[in-house]
């Protein structure tokens, strides 16, 4: 019925068209399943993912220069919650970066409001670890000017 040589894998002398075929169906979703962890391991965030983030990357960058410090840190507080709410079940990394986020953030609003430059400070290395961590927990570098979830 078959040619002795199989297409894949010619070693094999045609014994892969020896299985029944339930045999073949159960070993094509066996491996399906999984190699699906490995497929999903790497993904392209959503547009809305990219334009939150590099809101808040922008939204930092005014804060760092002292443009109207105590109005985006009230943005940076906002989108704190917002990156929160979407990675705060991803894991356990990502779970404790977004709520040390928040915390940060909610620590510079107070900050900025008290004009206090030492607490601003303190808050902006709390933002700044937790945005590392889950960086380096999450975030694969694929280019100069992309990434992917990891």
């Amino acid at each position: 019925m078959f040619s002795d040589a199989c297409p894949l894998f010619p070693e094999c002398i045609g014994q892969c068209y020896d299985m029944k075929p339930m045999s073949l169906l159960r070993l094509s979703l066996a491996v399906c399943i999984a190699a699906t962890p490995f497929l999903l391991a790497s993904e392209d965030p959503t547009p809305e993912h990219v334009k939150m983030m590099k809101d808040v990357n922008d939204t930092n960058g005014k804060i760092r220069k002292g443009v109207d410090v105590e109005a985006n840190a009230k943005h940076l507080a906002e989108l704190a919650k917002q990156v929160e709410a979407i990675w705060s079940k991803k894991s356990e990394v990502a779970g404790k970066s977004s709520a040390n986020l928040v915390a940060g953030t909610e620590s510079l609003v107070k900050a900025a409001a008290a004009n206090d430059t030492a607490a601003m400070q303190a808050a902006g290395r709390v933002i700044g670890g937790s945005c590392r961590s889950c960086h380096d927990a999450h975030r694969e570098k694929i280019s100069e000017t992309e990434y992917k979830i990891k």
